[in-house]
């Protein structure tokens, strides 16, 4: 072994030839002193019909002789890796200069999403374009007429300083207004960090815009179609002003300044994703000519906003700070937009803009189609939660069989949860339900974040707190275990009364395939599983008459009646099989639940069903 005295001479000697010298004692121990200086963001759309948002980043303090900068792989709120880096064009760097631009600085690509700039311990500016020809609301899209940029997608960040300030400018064509929740100060846009910059979306262009005020907080709701659109706009803000005030009285105020809902007309749909102060959306822009248009705007509107509170500000304690770099796996999912699909009903129920009767008749359709799918007790909704990023976003050809949405069985569970309050909080005197539960965890926030960094125990204790006993059986069984869901038990024990009744005619004859120009899906045991049918497979003829899809292939199947046998003709992979199918009865039930006649109904299961169904309400 070599003396630590040698060695200590041999590391000097070797630090002298490359003219180096260890660090002081002293100097080591001081603490590195932290970037202050925002990081200011310049973004253009000079060409918009190109499609390039082009990017100015300055970076005034940095301290490293080597800075990483990097894209995100995913946006949070959509449980996969996207690889913004993928669009990602022209990376250059310059060192600062008071005078014009500096001289140029090395940059090297290290992997798939990051930079590493050579500035030597000094600021520097960065400049790239991106891509954006994705419209969703989790990706970005430019063209001449607009943009909606989600922040992921588009602003780079220095990596280890998420926490930085930030600052962002826009240069646009003059006639594209701004729409975004981030705060302006002069010409420029704010953020308190980069999480909070890449949580506004931007919506850029011409548009339709309302606005109004709940609870002293003020809202716009901005509504952008270039193709056009039959959509009554002040209808929809008014439903939406409906919507805001039915969740600040459920859970006793708004937790902002101000909130924007950004949404585009696009025929391709697309759905919303929440941010903290905002939501994009897209809705196809001429389903309007329809209530059901209206309704759907409804339900997706009251989804998104729940959001702010369940996910935004109530949230797994692992679900920020985020790793943009990769995946950020949670067990909470069933939560956080489970229940949030049952608070957003509970919404339109306050808001009067759905009958009980209604409720009643979704929850019944709702539950009819979750007991047809054959993966909903397979796997517990815990562990579905966390395989998210594999199996909801990138399922295989088995996924409908062996698995079940984190959203659907979540609202369920989240309707069981409710249900089992109310009864146990009847019995208890505590007058438990699920809004109480919110109103519990959204009381853990931290005063000075607003944020309720919560785990399953919070949840089980708030549940607990309700109910009046402990219910952390009940997690037990339906989250981490994987026992039927009691929903017609508890709606029989509310008073209500619950119908279950096999199809008959053509309804009832069963072959257990689905899917569109090939077969998606077969059910286990089911008449096209024992006739041997896969996945993939193109069908082109029953009994020799040809078929257009799997779906006049089940009509031409449900003519035959029950019991009948048919030869498909099928393409599996280009080649041509036969195969014979025996149809059955359908297994499936069609379920239904009604209120029973309130002159002979126990006067305090009435209550409880008057309270669930929010019939004591003026609205």
């Amino acid at each position: 072994m070599v003396p630590r005295q040698l060695r200590r001479l041999v590391v000097l000697a070797a630090l002298a030839v490359a003219g180096l010298s260890l660090p002081r004692v002293s100097d080591a121990a001081k603490p590195r002193r932290e970037p202050t200086e925002p990081v200011s963001y310049r973004l253009s759309i000079p060409e918009p019909a190109t499609r390039y948002v082009h990017v100015h980043v300055e970076v005034a303090d940095a301290r490293a002789r080597q800075t990483e900068v990097a894209m995100p792989a995913w946006t949070p709120g959509s449980y996969l890796i996207r690889e913004f880096g993928k669009n990602v064009y022209g990376v250059e760097a310059r060192a600062l200069a008071s005078d014009g631009p500096g001289a140029a600085l090395a940059v090297e690509r290290v992997d798939k999403q990051t930079w590493s700039v050579a500035n030597a311990g000094a600021g520097f500016a960065l400049d790239y374009r991106v891509f954006a020809d994705e419209l969703s609301v989790r990706t970005s899209y430019v063209d001449d007429r607009f943009a909606l940029l989600n922040g992921s997608g588009v602003f780079m960040y220095v990596v280890g300083e998420t926490a930085r300030a930030a600052e962002l400018e826009l240069e646009l064509p003059p006639t594209w207004p701004v729409h975004t929740a981030l705060p302006r100060a002069n010409k420029r846009y704010t953020a308190s960090s980069y999480d909070e910059l890449i949580d506004s979306p931007l919506l850029l262009g011409e548009g339709e815009v309302r606005e109004f005020s709940v609870a002293g907080k003020a809202l716009e709701f901005v509504y952008v179609a270039p193709a056009g659109s039959n959509a009554n706009i002040d209808r929809i803000a008014a439903d939406t002003e409906q919507i805001v005030r039915a969740y600040a009285r459920i859970l006793n105020g708004l937790p902002f300044d101000r909130y924007s809902f950004l949404m585009v007309g696009d025929a391709a749909g697309g759905g919303g994703l929440e941010h903290h102060d905002s939501t994009a959306l897209i809705v196809d822009p001429w389903i309007f000519s329809r209530a059901s248009g209206y309704a759907r705007l409804q339900r997706l509107v009251a989804h998104e906003f729940f959001h702010l509170w369940n996910v935004k500000r109530i949230h797994d304690e692992l679900l920020g700070p985020f790793d943009y770099a990769r995946e950020t796996y949670t067990e909470l999912l069933w939560f956080h937009e489970g229940f949030t699909e049952t608070l957003e009903t509970r919404a339109l129920l306050r808001a009067g803009l759905i009958t009980s009767e209604q409720y009643l008749g979704q929850l019944s359709a709702a539950w009819t189609a979750y007991l047809r799918k054959p993966g909903r007790n397979l796997t517990p909704i815990a562990s579905l939660s966390r395989e998210a990023w594999i199996k909801s976003y990138q399922p295989e050809a088995n996924h409908s069989e062996t698995t079940v949405s984190y959203y659907e069985k979540g609202n369920l569970i989240g309707v069981c949860l409710d249900l089992s309050l109310r009864l146990r909080g009847r019995a208890n005197h505590t007058g438990g339900s699920i809004e109480g539960l919110f109103r519990r965890l959204w009381a853990l926030r931290d005063p000075s974040t607003g944020q309720a960094a919560i785990t399953i125990d919070d949840i089980v204790a708030a549940a607990s707190a309700e109910a009046g006993e402990d219910m952390r059986w009940f997690f037990d069984r339906y989250v981490y275990g994987t026992e039927e869901l009691p929903l017609p038990e508890l709606l029989e024990q509310a008073g209500f009364v619950v119908e279950a009744e096999l199809a008959e005619g053509r309804q009832a004859v069963w072959s257990g395939m689905s899917g569109h120009r090939t077969v998606a899906a077969i059910e286990p045991g089911s008449p096209a599983a024992v006739a041997g049918v896969m996945h993939g497979d193109e069908l082109i003829a029953v009994d020799g008459a040809r078929v257009d899809d799997v779906g006049e292939a089940n009509s031409r199947l449900a003519d035959l009646g029950v019991g009948a046998t048919a030869e498909l003709s099928l393409f599996r992979r280009d080649r041509l099989e036969q195969r014979e199918l025996t149809t059955a009865k359908s297994p499936h039930r069609r379920f239904t639940c009604a209120k029973p006649d309130e002159r002979v109904d126990d006067l305090e299961l009435g209550r409880v069903r008057q309270l669930w169904l929010l019939e004591h309400l003026d609205r």
